[in-house]
This record gives structure tokens, sequence and C-alpha cells, in this order.
């Protein structure tokens, strides 16, 4: 997609740049600019996107062949901003605000501040300028009129169309931030030539019922599902992934956004069998992607390998779900169970706190604790894995605690001395199993977070659950740790499935 990356020598907007590509930005509007060329996260989905020709280019021009994981077509790495938060282009120079490559600079960059983007549904290809350009949002219309329609002329010459067809990631996801100009409809009509006719449907609040009643009537749903069998387990992370679901051959099939191209994030959702729905869903990511390794199928539950392998599928196991019986973690009964008890009982000697149900009007309280959590951990050290994950869960915790009721979320608080010191989440997964989804507890009151997570179990067995799945451990050993002190019944195996190498 179009990207944050103009050079501050731009030219004045009479001058073309580069196959009759108008430049819209002076370079005098650039010299002041702080938002080009610079990112807040390293994977941001607004890194420009770079062709196999346009790869060579920038190697050639002194970029770094590691910056590009992909050598047929990929988005830059960035690497992180040495005098702030954030990163920044590789080919950036923040002491000059000069692009080291701007002679070979790929198309995704030439075409900023213009966008090319899908609609909402994806089903049409828009142009549209993006209103984080300080210099955009300061110009009248007229200027900008003009310059569009040239812009949008030669995007739709044959020549850039085939590009466009063979680096379909060229075209971004619809943001809400870029002011929409025209549709495309040669680009739209060039990219449906070959391509199955699939309208996405954004994720909303309200596609809740329509995903539980997929996920109900799956076959491949077990008895004792994963925590990602669950339309909540998804929801919350909408601030780091934008959902669609499409039906393919009678199958429900969510994707999920990411700043690499679409991928499953739950096998095909429906009855009867899943060679159809896959195959077609496995077209669709290909023709979003291109070559891109992010077309997958994740959590797929151990009753759908067998289908998936038959289907000449590749099938990797990912990190298991963490099972354990719910009476266990209530009574915390016996040696096996003696730290977590001894914890326990230490907090409510120490500190008496009493747990409750969650009440929305906590949710202040909530999210003060969990700011005050997150600096205990990071006070305490982690790796770089753990501090991404640490900084995404912001997100999806002020989600659930935001619309708890509306997700079909259970909540729970402990107080201490009329001051929430713990809080968590969790889910129904079916009437046996309840998953805990979230879970922060005062680092500093020691006990704490042993004490609401037998007291959250307690609630959940009383009303009739026999198994409590926490999740899995996101790869860190710390976690794994703490998931094992609780002596895990069972480790619900999960898998991802990718397409053979060809």
């Amino acid at each position: 997609m179009a990207s944050p990356f103009v050079h501050a020598s731009a030219a004045v907007p009479s001058r073309t740049v580069g196959q009759s590509l108008l430049q819209i930005v002076p370079s005098t509007a650039c010299l002041h600019c702080d938002i080009c060329c610079r990112f807040p996260e390293a994977d941001s989905f607004l890194r420009p996107f770079f062709t196999a020709d346009e790869i060579r280019s920038a190697v050639r021009a002194g970029v770094a062949s590691e910056m590009f994981p992909d050598a047929e077509g990929t988005q830059i790495e960035l690497v992180p901003n040495p005098s702030g938060e954030g990163c920044l282009c590789p080919a950036f120079d923040p002491a000059t605000s000069q692009c080291r490559m701007y002679d070979v600079r790929p198309l995704d960059c030439r075409l900023y501040p213009f966008a090319l983007m899908w609609d909402a549904s994806h089903t049409e290809v828009l142009l549209g300028w993006d209103t984080k350009c300080p210099y955009m949002r300061d110009l009248s219309s007229a200027p900008i009129e003009q310059a569009a329609e040239g812009t949008a002329r030669w995007i739709e010459e044959d020549a850039t169309l085939e590009i466009l067809a063979r680096y379909p990631r060229l075209i971004g996801r619809f943001q809400d931030d870029v002011m929409v100009l025209r549709p495309l409809t040669r680009v739209t009509e060039r990219l449906r030539q070959g391509r199955l006719p699939v309208r996405m449907q954004p994720l909303t609040i309200a596609d809740r019922r329509r995903l539980e009643s997929a996920l109900a009537e799956s076959s491949g749903v077990q008895p004792l599902p994963l925590a990602a069998a669950s339309f909540v387990f998804h929801y919350i992370w909408r601030h780091r992934l934008t959902y669609a679901w499409a039906d393919l051959h009678g199958h429900l099939c969510l994707f999920a956004d990411s700043p690499d191209g679409i991928f499953m994030v739950l096998p095909p959702l429906g009855t009867g069998p899943l060679v159809e729905p896959v195959a077609a869903a496995f077209r669709v990511m290909r023709e979003r992607n291109g070559a891109s390794s992010v077309t997958r199928i994740d959590n797929v539950p151990e009753a759908s390998v067998a289908e998936l392998r038959a289907g000449g599928y590749v099938v990797t196991a990912r990190e298991p779900d963490y099972l354990y019986a719910a009476a266990d973690l209530v009574e915390l009964a016996g040696d096996a169970y003696r730290s977590p008890r001894a914890a326990c009982n230490r907090f409510v000697r120490e500190h008496g706190g009493v747990c409750e149900p969650y009440d929305l009007r906590d949710r202040p309280a909530c999210l003060s604790l969990f700011r005050e959590w997150s600096e205990q951990k990071e006070r305490a050290g982690k790796d770089d894995w753990a501090k991404v994950l640490l900084e995404d869960a912001a997100g999806a915790h002020e989600a659930a605690l935001s619309a708890y009721d509306e997700l079909g979320l259970t909540g729970a608080v402990v107080r201490v001395q009329g001051r929430i010191r713990a809080y968590t989440m969790g889910v129904w997964l079916n009437q046996s199993v309840f998953c805990v989804l979230l879970e922060v507890a005062d680092r500093d009151m020691v006990g704490a977070g042993a004490f609401i997570f037998r007291e959250f179990c307690r609630q959940a067995r009383d009303k009739g659950a026999c198994w409590i799945n926490t999740m899995d451990d996101s790869g860190l050993p710390s976690l794994a740790r703490a998931k094992h002190w609780y002596r895990p019944a069972r480790l619900l195996a999960n898998y991802t499935v990718t397409e053979p190498r060809r």
C-alpha cells in the first residue's frame, strides 16, 4: 500500500517523477514533516512493499538484503529509531530527512500521499489520500483532484495493472483515515480475473451469534475445545488485526489481515467435509497474499488433522493449550499443589482480599491496575517477545473490560481495603469447559494472582465447569513454568496448516 515514505527533496507539484507519476508534495513540506518514513511499530502494515525488481534496485543502492524477508516481493523490515520511540525505514536518514535510495524508491513510496486500498468489503479498489500527511490537509481540493486524476490514469494503464495483478499486496486494506477519491474500476476488474467471487464481511459484535452457531455445529470442534474456538478470543484483538469472514462452500471462514497478508485464524466452520472450503480458502489467501509465507490456517484441532493431511496439506504442531481439572484448581490438595496453596493462604492471611463479580463501573480501576502491572513487569525485566506481547495486551484488556457483557464474558475482581488489586476475565467454551482469557494481579502482593485464579475457577466449577482452559504459553518459558505450576491434566494439541511447497 502507499506508505509514509516521501523524500525531503520531492519535487514541486508540477514536476513528474518516475514513469509519469506526479509528485504532489514539495520538498519544503517534507523537510518539516515528522511523519513520513517513521512507523509506530516494527511490523506496521504501513511499511512500503517492494516488488522483486524494486528489491534488487534497493540492494544495489545500499539497502541490506536482510531487510527483505522474501526476495520475490515483500514489505521492508524496519529498524529502531535511534532518537526516539518507534521505527524507521532503513533507507531513511533522520539526520538529513533524505532517502538513501530516493531515485529508485518503490511504487508504494512514489504513490504517497495517495493510497491504493480495498473498500471495507474487499470488493472494490479505491484511490484515496492519506490524511496523516500534513501538507495534504492544508491543500485545497483543486490541486488534489488534478493530481488524483493523473495518478488514477497512470495506475489504470496496462503496464501498471499487470504490476498490481502480480503483486496484489501493493493494494492495502481499508483505512478509515484515508480520504476516498474515486474507485479504480480497471484495477478491480483486472484483479477479479480468474478469482473467486468472494465477499468479505468485516467482523462486528453483531456476528457473535453467527460465529458461535458455526462453532457449535462444526465437527472439528472437540468436546475439549481450544481457547481459539470462541468469538471473543479473536474479537478483543481487533486493535492489532483486521478480521473478516466469508462463506465458502457453506462454511464460515474467519480471516485476519496482518501486516504480512491475510491468514485464517480457525479452520472452516460448518458441517460436512473440509476439502472444498479449505481449498477455496487457500485460493483466496494466495490471491490476496501472493507468495507471502503468511498464508496458513491456525488453531486447527486434533480432530481435523487426519482429514487435512489426507488432502495433502502440511500440518505443523504449535504451542498447545493447557487444560486442568476444575476440581484440582479449586481444592489445591496434596503435595503437588503445595506452592499455589501456600501462596493463596499467604495472600488471605496478609491482605484478606475479597473476590467479587466484575462490574462495568470497575473498568477505570482495572485499567489503572493494568498500567501499574505493566510497569511492574517492565521493572522485573523480560525478553523482546514478552515485551511485544505486553504492549499488544493493553488493547485486548481494554476491549474485554469495556464490552464484557456484549462479548459474553464472565469477570471477577479482588479488592483489598476497597481497592482492586486483581481482575480476571473468562468465557464458556461449552457447558463443561471454561476458559480463562486474561488475568492481572498486583505483583507486589504475594499470592494475589494465585488467589483470584483459585476463586475464579471455584465460580466456574460451581456453575458446572469440569475443565479449565488457560490457553497456550505463547512460547514464553516464564509463562510455561507458571502454567505447569498448576499441574495441567492435558495439553490440547493445536496445529497450523499450510499448503505443500510447489
